[in-house]
Formats: C-alpha cells, structure tokens, sequence
C-alpha cells in the first residue's frame, strides 16, 4: 500500500464521518453550522476541518 492510497482511505473515513455527523438527527443546528465553516476554512482537506471542530468543541466544554 502506497502512502498515497492511505491517504485517500483516511480522507474517504473523515468524509464518512463528517456526513454522519451532519446527517444526524440528534446533531444540534451550532454543531453543524460550526463543523461547515472549518470545512469552508480548510477546502479539500476534511480531516483538519475535523481536527479543527473536535478541537473548539473540546475547547467550549473545557470553559463551560
């Protein structure tokens, strides 16, 4: 397996989450508003967009 094609299987894992995430009906309208502007900040590049989200949401509960 070649670099290049762990890093299309990881990128397709990320999408696949991302779009359960949004999909979901329990997900709150703040949750998917902020997880689409890191998509929009980081185009083409779904797992940093995540990284970034995971990252705010874990800083929010840590000051709540």
């Amino acid at each position: 397996m070649t670099y290049a094609s762990e890093d299309w299987t990881m990128r397709r894992q990320v999408t696949d989450v991302i779009i359960d995430v949004l999909t979901a009906v329990a997900t709150g309208p703040e949750v998917r508003v902020s997880l689409l502007r890191h998509l929009e900040a980081h185009p083409g590049n779904p797992e940093k967009a995540l990284l970034a989200h995971l990252s705010d949401r874990n800083i929010a509960d840590d000051v709540a």
